[in-house]
């Protein structure tokens, strides 16, 4: 099954769960901001394009949908980067006009792509950090070295999607003062549920791999992690707007962690690597 497959799919499942418009129940908790670490917005290389019908991923996220499930949720941060383009100059300007806009709600990570944009990509993230105001890097991908290099030198985190858990472990590791966070548990929606496995194996070795929490289908090694890693280890993400936060954070609410230490994933995590 392809990914547009299995977003229709657990869109369908979603609108079936009749969540409401309300927020998610109050728990009494040490609770610090929420904050979603993972999220898409703005517009894509297939923009205005519906002939024939284009991905969702490649056309326009609207960040004010985001901003609406936040209030369902009652999330009070999250971190918002470009969806699928070839490249991602125009994209992060269009990010950072979005945080501008909404500054307590929203924090921005530019965007790159490391064939299309090499040997950019270094004067791009200095100008997109220091001058727009972002605060980190995501892609799909491995972090070529360049990305690293620009990275450590601007003190931001490395939010990524590799092909698998192993490809970027021998970056990850020759670079421990750079923090990754390694997107969706090792694999997208649960299609290949080992890479959750080997996910949870890496980051328990080691010291700068953090493990984002969404997108998760296969709960059970969301759970996994849960009780195999330290709470400092998870961050939480929704990979909204396409996948809902509000079933995303409910995830992490059914953990049923202690108070602190589900504060920690719930936000504290990202505030840490972020310097906030």
């Amino acid at each position: 099954m392809n990914r547009r497959k299995f977003v229709n799919r657990g869109l369908l499942a979603g609108a079936s769960l009749s969540l409401g418009s309300g927020p998610l129940p109050a728990r009494q908790t040490a609770r610090g901001r929420i904050i979603d670490a993972h999220c898409h917005a703005g517009r894509g290389l297939n923009y205005g394009k519906d002939n024939p019908p284009s991905d969702p991923w490649t056309t326009y996220n609207d960040p004010q949908w985001t901003l609406q499930r936040m209030e369902e949720a009652g999330i009070d941060q999250t971190v918002i980067f470009p969806i699928n383009n070839t490249t991602y100059r125009q994209a992060n300007e269009e990010i950072a006009g979005y945080v501008r806009r909404w500054p307590t709600k929203f924090l921005g990570f530019a965007k790159h792509d490391a064939k299309t944009e090499a040997g950019q990509i270094r004067d791009l993230l200095r100008h997109e950090v220091r001058d727009l105001g972002l605060r980190g890097l995501k892609l799909h991908g491995v972090p070529s070295p360049e990305m690293v290099e620009a990275a450590a030198e601007l003190g931001i985190p490395i939010l990524y999607h590799p092909p698998t858990v192993a490809a970027s472990l021998d970056v990850v590791r020759s670079h421990p003062n750079v923090p990754f966070v390694l997107a969706h548990l090792g694999s997208f929606a649960s299609q290949r549920w080992r890479e959750h496995v080997a996910a949870v194996a890496a980051a328990r070795q080691i010291p700068n791999l953090y493990l984002d929490t969404s997108a998760v289908v296969f709960v059970p090694y969301l759970e996994q992690a849960a009780r195999e890693l330290p709470a400092e280890k998870l961050v939480f993400g929704s990979d909204g707007p396409l996948v809902d936060a509000r079933v995303e954070l409910y995830k992490v609410r059914l953990l049923k962690l202690p108070p602190e230490k589900e504060a920690l994933v719930l936000g504290g995590n990202i505030r840490r690597l972020l310097g906030l």
